[in-house]
Parts: C-alpha cells; sequence; structure tokens
C-alpha cells in the first residue's frame, strides 16, 4: 500500500464511508456484533492489498491458508512431530520467497542460464511464471510468517488461533508492504482485541506521525530523488555526493513510510513497532543497526544468527558475518546487496574487535570527547556502504569505488566540476531540501543530547508537527518516487 499515492486514501474512504456507515446503523438498532469489526478490518486490509496486485494476491492467501491450517496441526502435536511440521511450514514459505524473489538471480547471475525474454516470457519454455516485479509485501510478510510459525512452537502458545485473527495478523494493512515485521507476542493481542475505537488521543498521535511521514517522504525523500544519478564514475566529489543524498533518502523515504504506517495504525487503535530510532545519530555502526531497521535486525538476530551459533559462541563472529551477508541478500537478488551486507559485516566485526581496546587504551573519561568523530566516522561508513546498495550494476560500482581511492582524482578542476554542475535553479532547490533535511536530523540529535525519553519527542510536538504539515504542502514534490523498499 502506498500511503503517498491518492489512490490509496481514495480506495480507502470508498471502502470506510459505506463501512462505518452500516457500522453505526448497526450500532444505533443494536444489531452490531463487535466481531463484525475483525470482519471489517480483514476485508479492508485484504482489499487494498488485491488493489496493489491481482497476481500475487492469489499467491498470498494461499500461503495464509497453508500456514494457517499447517501451524493448526503442528499446536496438535508434540515434540518432534510439532518441529517437523514447522520446518515443512517454513521451507515452504522461504522457498516460496526464493522463487518470486530470487530465481532470476540464479538462473542468470549463477548458473548462467540466459533466456530473452526470462521474466516475461516463461511460456515459451521455462515451466513456471517468473513475475515482472516482485510482489509487493512478499519478504515481509513471509519474515512475519515464519517468525509466526517459531514462536508457535512455544508451549505457552498452544491455544489455537481464530482464522480472521490469523489473516489481521499477517494482512494488516498499514504494515504488510514495508513493514515492521511484527512478532506474535506484540501485535496478536491487539488484533484479538481489536475493535474500531477511534479516541481523540489516538487520533491526534496518528496524524502527527502521519504529518512527520509524509514530510520525509514527500518533501525530502522525493525532492532528493530526482538528483541522484547513478552513472557518474570519474569525479569522486560527485560520486561521495550522490552517496550522501542517497544515504538521507533510504532513511527519509522508509522512515517515512514506517511512520506513515504507525499513524494510520494508531488512528485504528493499534500499537506498531517503532522500526527506525534516529540512526543517523548513531556514534557507532554497532548502535547504527541498533536503530536502523529495527524488526529486520532483531528478526535475523533471533532466528538466524542464534539459531546458527547456538552453543558455539566462540565462532560468533564467523555466525555474525554469514547473518549480514544473508541480511543484505535480503534486500535483494543482486551481487551488490551481498556486496553490501558482507561489508557490513565485515565492518562490526572490525569495530568489534579493534574499538575494545582502543576504548580502554583512551579510558572512559576520555572517549566522549570524541563522540563527534566517532559519529562522523560512523555516518562515513554508512555513506560508503550506500555506495554498494545503490548501484546493482557490479562494473559501474567498481569503477566508482578505484575513483574514490584514487588520491589524485580529487583535483581542484573536478570540484570546479562538481560545483558548476547544477543550475542556479536546481541548486537553490537542492540547497533547501537539505537545509531542512539537516534541519530534522539535527532534532533528531538535539533529543539524543538531551537525553529526552524517545528520539522523536521534538518532531511529534504538535506545534512542529503543525509546521511539517504546511511544508508538505508546501514542498511536496511534483513529481513522487516509488517507496525504495516496495522493491524489496
Amino acid at each position: 500500500m502506498n500511503f503517498s499515492d491518492f489512490s490509496f486514501w481514495w480506495i480507502l474512504l470508498l471502502y470506510a464511508i459505506p463501512f462505518f456507515a452500516i457500522r453505526y446503523v448497526g450500532k444505533s438498532l443494536k444489531l452490531w456484533r463487535d466481531e463484525l469489526d475483525t470482519i471489517g478490518l480483514a476485508v479492508m486490509s485484504l482489499m487494498l492489498f488485491l488493489n496493489a496486485s491481482r497476481s500475487s494476491f492469489a499467491i498470498f492467501i494461499v500461503e495464509i491458508v497453508f500456514n494457517y491450517f499447517m501451524v493448526r496441526l503442528m499446536l496438535r502435536r508434540r515434540g518432534n512431530g510439532a518441529k517437523l511440521i514447522a520446518a515443512i511450514v517454513i521451507i515452504t514459505d522461504i522457498a516460496i520467497l526464493a522463487y518470486l524473489k530470487y530465481l532470476t538471480f540464479f538462473a542468470e547471475d549463477v548458473v548462467g542460464i540466459v533466456v530473452p525474454g526470462f521474466r516475461n516470457n516463461w511460456e515459451q519454455g521455462f515451466p513456471l511464471p517468473i513475475f515482472q516485479q516482485i510482489p509487493p509485501g512478499v519478504s515481509f510478510y513471509t519474515f512475519q510468517m515464519v517468525a509466526f510459525v517459531v514462536d508457535s512452537l512455544r508451549p505457552k502458545y498452544k491455544k489455537p488461533i481464530a482464522f480472521l485473527d490469523y489473516i489481521n495478523f499477517i494482512a494488516f494493512f498499514p504494515q504488510i508492504v514495508a513493514g515492521p515485521i511484527e512478532r506474535r507476542a506484540d501485535l496478536l493481542p491487539q488484533i484479538q482485541s481489536f475493535r474500531f475505537k477511534f479516541t481523540a488521543e489516538n487520533f491526534e498521535l496518528g496524524l502527527r506521525w502521519l504529518s512527520l511521514g509524509f514530510f520525509m517522504k514527500l518533501v525530502l525523500a522525493d525532492n532528493i530523488a530526482p538528483y541522484i544519478n547513478l552513472q557518474e564514475t570519474a569525479n569522486p566529489w560527485i560520486v561521495w555526493f550522490f552517496a550522501y543524498l542517497f544515504t538521507l533518502r533510504i532513511y527519509f523515504d522508509f522512515a517515512g513510510y514506517s511512520f506513515m504506517a504507525l499513524g494510520v495504525a494508531r488512528i485504528l487503535g493499534v500499537k506498531l513497532t517503532v522500526n527506525f530510532l534516529a540512526p543517523y545519530t548513531s556514534v557507532s555502526i554497532q548502535e547504527f543497526w541498533r536503530r536502523w531497521h529495527i524488526t529486520l535486525n532483531n528478526w535475523f538476530r533471533d532466528y538466524v544468527f542464534l539459531p546458527l551459533m547456538g552453543s558455539k559462541k566462540q565462532l560468533a563472529a564467523f555466525f555474525l558475518f554469514i547473518t549480514f551477508t544473508l541480511s543484505g541478500f535480503w534486500h535483494g537478488a543482486a551481487w551488490n546487496f551481498i556486496i553490501w551486507g558482507a561489508y557490513h559485516g565485515a565492518l562490526l566485526l572490525l569495530l568489534r574487535y579493534t574499538g575494545r581496546p582502543f576504548q580502554r587504551w583512551m579510558g572512559a573519561g576520555k572517549v566522549s570527547r570524541f563522540q563527534f568523530i566517532s559519529w562522523a566516522l560512523t555516518f562515513g561508513s554508512v555513506t560508503l556502504g550506500c555506495l554498494f546498495f545503490m548501484d546493482t550494476n557490479i562494473l559501474r560500482l567498481l569503477s566508482k569505488l578505484r575513483t574514490i581511492v584514487t588520491p589524485w582524482a580529487y583535483s581542484l578542476s573536478n570540484l570546479g566540476e562538481f560545483l558548476s554542475s547544477y543550475s542556479l535553479n536546481e541548486g537553490t532547490v537542492l540547497i533547501v531540501t537539505l537545509l531542512l533535511a539537516n534541519a530534522v536530523l539535527f532534532m533528531e540529535h538535539l533529543a539524543v543530547w538531551q537525553k529526552r525519553k524517545f528520539e522523536y519527542e521534538l518532531l511529534l510536538l504538535p506545534w512542529v508537527s503543525r509546521v511539517l504539515l504546511g511544508l508538505t504542502i508546501l514542498f511536496a514534490a511534483n513529481q513522487p518516487s516509488e517507496f525504495i523498499y516496495f522493491e524489496f
């Protein structure tokens, strides 16, 4: 569901207006049962998903039915029988994800099978259909399904849940397409007791989250996107600048979506997990990964890293590297994402084994004096990593890397070329956008420096939300871009 697309809100209203009118009349005549709210939410979520992609909707329904009844069967078993059923469900879910998302990569880039029109010509020789685009939300709802299966193996979850509750848990429309990836313990109790209760408090806080999300997406991310050129490889100043722009864009784009999801859910009375906690305030790469895409990182920690490591803690470094490489591959079926994941895994290991002796040598009191240097190195490392993330063309990526490590490429002539590469109008728009972007980042930093209870406390103040809404109306991009994480 694209919250920045007018059609989403139009379809939502076309459903909501008659539904709540019927609900109001039913409640007035005392004919409305609370359980009908659960049905209404399920229909709303499925209808919006169907509108997003009819082809993948069928797959989604099949997966939901299969997972639900297999989990019910699993709950009736004990010990190895339950684990066997869980393994079958997880393997099936991951196999469907691999087919939909990674088949082309493995066939063409790994095995070397090149079929003309591979994605849209399957009927001319390839036995199974290949989707032109990755079905929306498949990576997110698959991981949520897998987590539900694993969590349901715990003894305290032996009681089966209602089918409608499972549908709403997996298909809850604010978060199905791009997260957050919710856990059973956090979201399911809210779904099981769900009723449409629109309170002033939820409505006010939901609008604040929406205001922040819309501003991040429509004003910051969408105004930055047109200025990012992947073709530049020869001028290091420009290469770094585009990487910096992409670093801002991906945060404001993904966090913007996540905050819109929080806002919509909160208006409905559901509290979703906050998926970002001001990641660009981090003073270490470890802290960055505790603040960025939190639900995904927790998923990989709990369902990949810890099971892989088991009791072999002496191999923790190796399994950490493997986990981050896999997390990179989750982001996309291309070599650059694998390299990006391996880069961050290696960086974490490097800082883990070199950072501690360094801190002991400096002393705890002295470390605080170098917070700015630590922050700059962390942000620079993340920006460098964005070079891997943003460019799927490996040859072009290697050319960029050669350019930025060539000392004599940082010449004054190349700097002059970079500074003169924008017209007056383009430069003004970009400068205004960057000023607004850095003002938002500064308010995040300020909340952290002041040790406030919440990183977005200042940005969610009532008067700030109204200012952001006004700025969104004034400066929203004329050409909105797709959400980056819709591709994953």
